[in-house]
């Protein structure tokens, strides 16, 4: 016998887990825990505390394994966590074999930054530099899944002072910044130290699909100016985003007018300037834009849309779960505002209806009254043994709903039959 158990403990966080018990039992106390609460998923900033492991059971009589769900397991993205849900397959001698995870979706703060540093001789005082590149590091959402950070330095040469993948949390990124020495240089190569930063370090533990961005800080005309031009067509060719910070105190310690420089440093930054150029009147001044940088980074967020938009990230799927002949069926009662939907595991990739397909059951009028379709989910052969699946939508309209459908890797649903409650 497997049973559920959604508040169980394993070590400090209560995630929930699964207990197997021989039946007929010979007395009390021969269950064993299988520590199904320990399964973690590698790429994402996960959250497990309260994931309610066990709510749901679903078994699968051809092969004996079992799938277990966690509908509360839940991931972090930026300053937001989305409970997206997770299930764990287990086979039949009750070892973990796989997660399921299909309303999962990557993090708009997947991306990898590398910050570009002039070192040379006339920055002055470098702490102020340091602190900077400190207090916009705390701003940078580090981990699995989010953010990868890089610095290079350069003057005459560039140097790698750590790489993309050197470090995972803001903690280490920010021990390994606090001791960038200044390496100085008569010469400020701000094209080479681009072009490095574009060939070599965002190669150096790059994730494929990752958004690329580039923060460049320099505080004079670069010696190379003439390779800028092909420097910054490699950079958008290969879609990376830079922002550019001058910092103007060697120009107004000497004098100098800062023009020319500006309008390089502008040339740098990706289109439009407003968004992605910055200048400080010097060092000291750079604390001052480290929140506009950091909102203005995170303001990408809204640019890499994935294909299934906004609706799933609190859709808490495997509520309830269903075993049928080519994968699993997964209730998600927080989809679409709580209306709820259901999603099919297959071993071809998973089937997510788009959410349209529900409407003619569904209106778009109803949506805040929160139907929790796949409250329940099941299926029936049909009497031209044709499977047919089940799923529950106990407060729709507040008399609750059930519809009969097949579902198509189209991402539609046909729904067959809708059967309405008579009572609240």
């Amino acid at each position: 016998l497997v049973v559920g158990a959604p508040y169980e403990s394993n070590g400090m966080q209560k995630t929930g887990d699964v207990y197997k018990c021989p039946v007929p039992s010979e007395g009390h106390g021969n269950c064993t825990k299988l520590n199904l609460g320990r399964v973690t998923l590698s790429n994402v900033s996960e959250r497990k505390d309260n994931m309610r492991l066990g709510l749901s059971l679903a078994t699968n009589p051809r092969d004996s394994s079992f799938l277990a769900c966690s509908p509360l397991w839940s991931h972090e993205c930026g300053s937001s966590y989305y409970t997206t849900g997770m299930c764990s397959r287990v086979n039949a001698n009750f070892r973990f074999s796989r997660s399921v995870a299909p309303a999962l979706q990557r993090c708009q703060t997947y991306m990898d930054i590398i910050i570009v540093l002039d070192g040379s001789n006339s920055i002055y005082p470098w702490v102020e530099v340091q602190h900077f590149l400190i207090n916009i590091l705390k701003k940078f959402y580090i981990g699995p899944g989010q953010i990868q950070v890089g610095v290079v330095q350069y003057g005459e040469d560039v140097v790698h002072e750590f790489h993309l993948n050197d470090y995972r949390s803001v903690q280490d990124v920010v021990a390994a910044a606090s001791h960038i020495e200044q390496r100085g240089g008569t010469e400020t190569r701000t094209a080479y130290g681009i072009e490095f930063a574009r060939s070599e370090a965002f190669r150096k533990g790059g994730r494929k699909g990752a958004k690329r961005v580039m923060i460049v800080i320099t505080d004079g005309e670069s010696h190379d100016s003439p390779d800028l031009e092909r420097v910054i067509e490699d950079s958008e060719r290969d879609n990376v985003t830079r922002y550019a910070v001058a910092v103007l105190g060697y120009y107004n310690r000497r004098g100098i007018n800062p023009e020319a420089f500006l309008n390089e440093i502008k040339f740098i930054a990706s289109d439009p300037d407003d968004k992605h150029f910055f200048n400080v009147t010097d060092e000291a001044a750079l604390k001052d834009i480290v929140d506009a940088l950091g909102e203005r980074i995170f303001s990408l967020e809204g640019t890499n849309k994935n294909e299934i938009s906004f609706g799933l990230e609190m859709s808490q799927t495997g509520f309830s779960s269903h075993v049928v002949e080519d994968g699993i069926l997964l209730g998600a009662v927080g989809a679409y505002d709580w209306n709820g939907a259901v999603l099919k595991e297959t071993s071809s990739g998973k089937v997510i209806p788009l959410r349209e397909s529900y409407l003619q059951e569904f209106p778009e009028e109803l949506k805040n009254h929160g139907a929790y379709l796949g409250y329940t989910v099941s299926s029936v052969v049909s009497t031209e043994r044709q499977r047919i699946y089940v799923a529950g939508a106990p407060r729709f309209n507040h008399t609750g709903k059930v519809i009969l459908f097949t579902m198509h890797s189209s991402r539609n649903l046909t729904i067959h039959q809708a059967l309405k409650g008579e009572q609240v």
